[in-house]
């Protein structure tokens, strides 16, 4: 049985955008050893460079979810991954949708902040922006281009 539209949990649409780690703009402190040599492979940097660039590999949905899951759970624990109930509604490798509870959106927004790498492979995500619906997430994408 359906639930009645005034019990059902209202939802909010980040719309986000996968970014590459740049280590070109860090420094390394005085003194310090270089890590370069030790360091596992990066995503590769694409020909423009820049913090914008948009991230390339192979990222399939399911890596994402997995590591979304686990920053939620280390993050917020039990009961605050289940309050923010995320889930993953689309993902083609660099960018996509994910849904939360409307209350919960800093809460979601910070789970996708704590995401530094994604199997092995330094990456970072950046909310592009927030919606009601999925229709208007998705307009996210075509404003950026």
């Amino acid at each position: 049985m359906r639930l009645l539209p005034s019990l059902r949990g209202r939802k909010r649409y980040l719309a986000f955008k996968m970014l590459p780690d740049d280590t070109d703009a860090i420094t390394p402190v005085k003194n310090s050893p270089s890590r370069a040599s030790t360091a596992k492979p990066l995503m590769p940097h694409p020909a423009g460079g820049g913090i914008d660039a948009p991230c390339r590999g192979t990222l399939s949905r399911r890596d994402l979810t997995l590591e979304l899951d686990r920053s939620s759970q280390s993050l917020l624990g039990d009961a605050g991954s289940s309050e923010c109930d995320i889930r993953v509604l689309s993902f083609d490798g660099t960018e996509g949708i994910v849904s939360c509870m409307h209350r919960e959106t800093a809460r979601t927004r910070a789970v996708l902040a704590t995401i530094y790498e994604i199997r092995d492979r330094r990456a970072s995500v950046r909310v592009i922006g927030v919606s009601g619906t999925v229709k208007g997430a998705k307009r996210f994408f075509s404003e950026k281009r």
